[in-house]
């Protein structure tokens, strides 16, 4: 099942494909989801974690409201193997939970933005190519911060 897309980025704001109309991303849910609670040993994931993530926005469904999923690590993403697993977490948590109409999209975090440019750009091509709905978030001051306020990104 894909979803259409129900947002769009217009200078790193959101805003509804519906009625054009900018979006309080304020208001957004967020759900902050441990790495090491999805993802339990290599490319081996949690998928009863990952079943209860699912019925709690598929609950938001019902209730027309919308979230962001924030998978959040404390490991420092200093090679390309620890980037490659953070992007492969992201991306097999959004097949999980691609049926789920509340969820925005994802919103990434400092140790993941602190990769760079070139990681957020692979992050962002590789969930498109199965998830083009989502819209990716990031905090304005650390976009500043990691020289990526150019990057299709709504800051927050």
């Amino acid at each position: 099942m894909k979803l259409e897309s129900l947002f769009e980025i217009k200078e790193n704001r959101l805003f509804k494909l519906s009625d054009g109309t900018e979006v309080n991303t304020a208001a957004l849910f967020v759900f902050d989801a441990d790495q090491k609670n999805i993802e339990i040993d290599d490319d081996v994931y949690n998928e009863e974690f990952l079943a209860d993530l699912r019925n709690k926005l598929k609950g938001l469904d019902e209730e027309a409201k919308f979230a962001l999923i924030k998978i959040i690590s404390d490991e420092k993403l200093d090679s390309e193997d620890k980037i490659e697993t953070y992007i492969n977490t992201f991306n097999h948590t959004a097949r999980r939970i691609k049926d789920c109409v509340s969820v925005t999209g994802f919103l990434l975090s400092e140790n993941f933005l602190a990769a760079g440019k070139g990681a957020v750009e692979e992050f962002i091509e590789v969930l498109a190519k199965k998830h083009p709905q989502y819209i990716h978030f990031a905090s304005k001051d650390l976009c500043e911060k990691y020289g990526l306020l150019d990057l299709p990104l709504v800051h927050i």
